[in-house]
């Protein structure tokens, strides 16, 4: 299998293993949220997705420029191999935006939900700069998609 393939996978798993964590963070009910705040374990939860999502952090660092352009052979290679890298590196940005919000709901949720700047909260104004990011990330993983589907 080629190591282009191989990459491929390699940032698909981890991109599988984020997506897990934004589910888990923003898919959560309103009810749960209660039940984690009365016991007190909003905190550890926040910590524990910061944590995982720095790994997973380090995961792609290692990946970025795991191949180069000479084991790139196939007519439409270089272009895929361009794609999988600002795919990566714009799932990079994805992962730390993500991190960044757990830390600080981690630190002060209430501040942090709260704290009114340009006439709305930090967190949305960091949420919506994520939901842009993520659309940016789905764009060009549509592009990687057709690139893989004739690879």
């Amino acid at each position: 299998m080629s190591n282009l393939i191989n990459l491929g996978c390699d940032v698909s798993d981890i991109h599988r293993r984020y997506a897990e964590i934004h589910g888990a963070l923003f898919g959560i009910t309103s009810y749960r949220m209660v039940l984690y705040a009365l016991k007190g374990e909003s905190r550890s939860m926040y910590s524990d997705y910061e944590r995982r999502l720095k790994g997973l952090q380090e995961e792609l660092a290692a990946h970025i420029s795991s191949i180069r352009k000479t084991d790139l052979p196939l007519r439409n290679s270089a272009d895929l191999h361009n794609s999988l890298i600002e795919y990566t590196h714009i799932l990079s940005q994805v992962i730390s935006a993500l991190e960044s919000i757990c830390s600080h709901l981690k630190d002060d949720e209430d501040e942090y939900r709260s704290s009114i700047k340009n006439g709305q909260s930090r967190f949305l104004q960091d949420k919506v700069n994520y939901d842009y990011s993520i659309r940016e990330l789905e764009r060009i993983g549509t592009k990687l998609n057709k690139l893989f589907s004739t690879y």
